[in-house]
């Protein structure tokens, strides 16, 4: 009877670890797989007993893994959580996960098992990259204080003189080169101004507002330019739509970075949709284009700073970096989608003001 009650014990314990648990043969065949382990997968118990463990990884990994599992084999050790190499797991569905596992070996009526304890670390990885991404982006924002106050004052200077000089001369190649100068300065200034815009340092001063009001003032300022390159806008806005609990200038520069964005992927034209809208207790803003679009691989990293898909010179990789800061500092949240040769679609949602 106490044989019964510690075997009971025992599975009990097993079917409610926190961990999956993962029970091999010598041949490398799963025979126990308790419920933590198939929730992480994605499989019944029966679907996996009797496989070879080599099923729950990815394909180029197996046979790598394969010969390390024969080589344990002969001389199996325990391995702690978190030592080895980089693994992950392939769910019944196809996708893709980081794990670590600890390894057991077990002797049992004169054969060796190995008893894998598998915890899914997606959520610690995304922790892990969120802290290396803040800790930069202060480092960065220092460092932006400092170059915006060197290199500013010498800029200006620099400006000053030459449309000095640009209203005073009357020699045509002279003027093209001053012309030169004062658009290269002009570019200096706007990549300082989004330098300080990452650091931001200026006290945040958030009311209610509504977001109508900049919206239309952010497109008036592009009106001309999108004129030119034959963009239509669409505006659509809820009539009962509240206002939010927001800094006014920081979402006007939301605004703009992404109305800019738009323009610079419809350089032949196009549809510009901005929308307005409650929804689920927030204000949903919608900005959508249908330009160039975006790769699917470099989706994840668009709001990374320094990372751009434009061509060298033409954007310095901060635009969303700040953009998305701001949403974030404000209890929001930002979404993209995009479709290569479709258009690419920003929806940011933003509490509503008490």
């Amino acid at each position: 009877m106490e044989l019964q009650a510690d075997h009971s014990l025992y599975k009990l314990i097993v079917e409610a670890s926190p961990n999956g648990l993962l029970l091999v043969d010598e041949r490398g065949a799963i025979v126990m797989a308790n419920p933590c382990l198939l929730a992480q997968f994605g499989y019944q118990e029966a679907e996996l007993l009797g496989q070879l463990v080599e099923v729950l990884l990815p394909k180029p990994a197996q046979a790598i893994h394969r010969a390390h599992r024969i080589g344990y084999m002969q001389d199996p050790q325990a391995r702690p959580m978190g030592r080895g190499r980089e693994l992950y797991g392939l769910r019944k569905d196809g996708t893709e996960f980081p794990v670590e596992i600890g390894l057991t070996p077990l002797r049992v009526s004169g054969r060796t098992y190995v008893l894998a304890s598998v915890v899914d670390i997606t959520e610690r990885r995304r922790l892990e990259e969120q802290l290396r991404r803040t800790e930069r982006i202060a480092e960065l924002g220092t460092l932006a204080s400092g170059m915006a106050h060197e290199i500013g004052t010498p800029m200006n200077v620099i400006l000053g003189r030459a449309e000095y000089l640009l209203e005073r001369v009357t020699e045509e190649p002279i003027k093209k080169s001053l012309q030169v100068i004062v658009t290269q300065v002009e570019r200096i200034t706007r990549v300082m101004n989004q330098l300080l815009a990452f650091a931001r340092r200026r006290p945040v001063e958030r009311r209610p507002l509504d977001l109508r009001e900049t919206i239309e003032g952010s497109l008036e300022m592009f009106q001309e330019r999108m004129a030119r390159h034959g963009i239509r806008i669409e505006k659509s806005f809820q009539d009962d739509c509240p206002k939010v609990h927001a800094d006014a200038d920081q979402m006007s520069q939301v605004l703009i970075n992404l109305v800019m964005n738009a323009i610079q992927a419809m350089p032949e034209g196009g549809m510009l949709r901005v929308a307005l809208a409650r929804a689920d207790g927030m204000v949903r803003l919608t900005v959508a284009d249908t330009g160039h679009g975006i790769a699917q691989q470099d989706l994840p990293k668009i709001f990374d700073p320094f990372f751009t898909t434009k061509e060298t010179g033409k954007g310095t990789g901060l635009g969303l970096t700040v953009v998305k800061g701001i949403i974030d500092e404000h209890g929001g949240s930002i979404q993209v989608e995009s479709d290569s040769g479709k258009g690419t679609t920003f929806t940011i949602s933003l509490p509503v003001s008490q």
